[in-house]
């Protein structure tokens, strides 16, 4: 129990260094590179991700401002679960430079990686720079929203149930061809409005 008490201590008290960390990703509308031994030059892989990110946000429809305080008051609260692993997801990313880019929606900010794993955590949605397109910012979007619904349970429910179904799917072809009419994955993709 007190091991425990320990590592629950030690994760809070990371949050606000991770937070302090110094944003090496490429905001959007940027060009600067973000490769520390790449100096002066423009990435122009970068630059055009950046541009497709900020086009697939324009058609994100916006959300009233009260929504973005009661659900900002969610993440600092009821979701903060996922709001430790997705502030500590980030920071690793950060410091292993595997940022590209990031952008604000709503309440949630994109972060596109150079990893190839796509997971919502909080008000951080990760997607993989190989996939980025509007349905899977949709659908992770959407896991946003189940999140807001079964709050601190969400990484139990959506989370474990999408990681084990991930995990099959990478196994069995054919269980992959369904993944996207189980739930939580089809329910993600009518909360976030996808279109298949």
């Amino acid at each position: 129990m007190r091991s425990m008490l320990v590592s629950i201590l030690l994760i809070l008290c990371a949050i606000p260094l991770f937070m302090a960390l110094p944003h090496r990703p490429v905001h959007a509308g940027s060009t600067e590179s973000i490769n520390p031994l790449v100096t002066g030059s423009v990435n122009r892989n970068t630059a055009e991700e950046t541009r497709d990110l900020a086009t697939i946000l324009d058609h994100i429809e916006p959300i009233s401002r009260e929504t973005q305080v009661s659900r900002s008051i969610a993440h600092a609260t009821f979701c903060l679960p996922q709001n430790v692993l997705g502030t500590l997801y980030y920071g690793l990313l950060q410091l292993t430079w595997s940022v590209v880019t990031t952008a604000d929606m709503n309440e949630v900010t994109i972060i596109v990686t150079r990893t190839p794993f796509m997971v919502s955590l909080g008000k951080y949605i990760f997607v993989s720079r190989a996939l980025l397109t509007e349905n899977v910012v949709r659908h992770e979007y959407g896991h946003t929203m189940q999140g807001y619904t079964h709050g601190p349970f969400y990484l139990l429910f959506e989370g474990l149930t999408s990681f084990v179904q991930a995990v099959v799917s990478l196994c069995r072809p054919s269980f992959a061809k369904g993944y996207f009419d189980r739930w939580p994955e089809n329910e993600a993709d009518e909360l976030g409005g996808v279109t298949r």
